[in-house]
């Protein structure tokens, strides 16, 4: 069995979010065509790429992780190491996020393939290894699941807030 370097690991935590967000950002626009007037006017989707927000936040949700998971490969300093690993933990909750407005919407939604074929089943590994391999205590990704889902509530609510 072939294992991954912690380095290769913290790359690919990189790389999943660029694939990500670029299947986020090229298929927004069909996904909204796709499904017109049945899109609740709550869903955050419709107010982000009205007010042409979206491509601006994915740029920032994308290059300024990457930007913490560099460092943390090229410093090997302990709290950017757990800092990469939250924004795995991220794109954990995230991928539950995405199957959740899918089924909710019973429709695809921008985001959904990378988050179930890539983003669920790596961050699980991703977790799993950082415990076993003692790169943090369970107790900590626990932690920083929960702060994941913190920030979820936080931005949801924010931008329900921002279209109400």
């Amino acid at each position: 069995m072939l294992l991954l370097s912690r380095n290769a690991v913290l790359s690919l935590i990189g790389l999943s979010l660029i694939l990500h967000s670029a299947e986020e950002y090229l298929t927004f626009p069909s996904f909204l065509a796709s499904i017109g007037t049945r899109l609740p006017e709550w869903f955050p989707a419709a107010k982000l790429h009205a007010s042409q927000v979206l491509p601006f936040a994915l740029l920032l949700a994308t290059v300024l992780p990457l930007l913490v998971s560099v460092a943390a490969i090229l410093t090997r300093r302990k709290p950017l190491l757990v800092a990469v690993l939250f924004i795995e933990a991220v794109l954990l909750v995230n991928a539950v996020s995405h199957m959740l407005t899918a089924l909710l919407l019973r429709s695809y939604v921008p985001g959904l393939v990378t988050a179930v074929l890539i983003n669920l089943p790596f961050g699980i590994y991703v977790l799993r290894r950082a415990v076993k391999e003692d790169w943090i205590r369970t107790t900590v990704a626990w932690q920083l699941v929960g702060a994941a889902v913190l920030v979820h509530i936080v931005w949801l609510s924010s931008v329900l807030l921002q279209a109400g």
